[in-house]
């Protein structure tokens, strides 16, 4: 039992820490957000593929009617992938989307430490772990419906926004091939069976207690 609590009070320890930094982070991400200039720290990228001639700082053509979207999408290195660079409006959108997903792994860090506090003492099995459990299941499948969203936008804008060259020295693709058992989304039915498991845990303690 000493061990037990042993073990449990050093991950308590790592998960304070870690929502610590991530609460670091995500003023860190509002700040320069707010009060750096975005364009600098808010880009994605897209992969590219079937070039003969690759040159750094070589950029691709924005088509007409998303030019006041996208100001850019360059080559940083010949071994990376392009960097798109946004107007204001889609940076904020990339910061508030950013900041959701921080705001909600934050919690689901601090909903998982209380309820690895829980286990020190005697209300293990009890309603509000069950509620933690799946809460923090219901945060993993909102965080993988975002990674997924997100993954599918950017598809949309390498395939739509660019002007390309269709032979095969110029093209452009965004691949998304979702592993589902590394997928947050899988994670987080797992974390609901879980949960529910737990439920059922409890009414057979309180049917025993009754019963008693």
């Amino acid at each position: 039992m000493k061990r037990k609590n042993t073990l449990i009070k050093i991950c308590i320890v790592f998960l304070t820490i870690a929502r610590f930094v991530m609460v670091i982070g995500l003023v860190m991400v509002l700040y320069y957000g707010i009060f750096e200039n975005t364009e600098k720290y808010f880009t994605v990228q897209i992969s590219r593929e079937n070039y003969e001639n690759v040159q750094v700082d070589e950029g691709l053509i924005v088509k007409t009617a998303y030019e006041n979207s996208i100001k850019g999408a360059e080559l940083k290195s010949t071994i990376k992938n392009y960097v798109i660079s946004f107007n204001t409006g889609y940076r904020i959108m990339i910061l508030l989307a950013l900041t959701v997903v921080m705001g909600f792994s934050v919690y689901f860090i601090h909903t998982l430490l209380q309820f690895v506090k829980s286990a020190l003492g005697e209300g293990f099995f009890s309603v509000e772990n069950v509620l933690r459990v799946r809460m923090m299941g219901f945060i993993l499948i909102g965080l993988g419906l975002v990674d997924l969203l997100m993954n599918l936008w950017i598809s949309y804008i390498a395939g739509q926004y660019f002007e390309l060259d269709k032979s095969a020295s110029k093209t452009i693709e965004v691949s998304f091939s979702p592993d589902v058992f590394s997928s947050t989304i899988f994670i987080g039915l797992i974390v609901l069976v879980v949960a529910q498991a737990f439920d059922h845990g409890l009414k057979l303690k309180e049917d025993k207690e009754l019963t008693i």
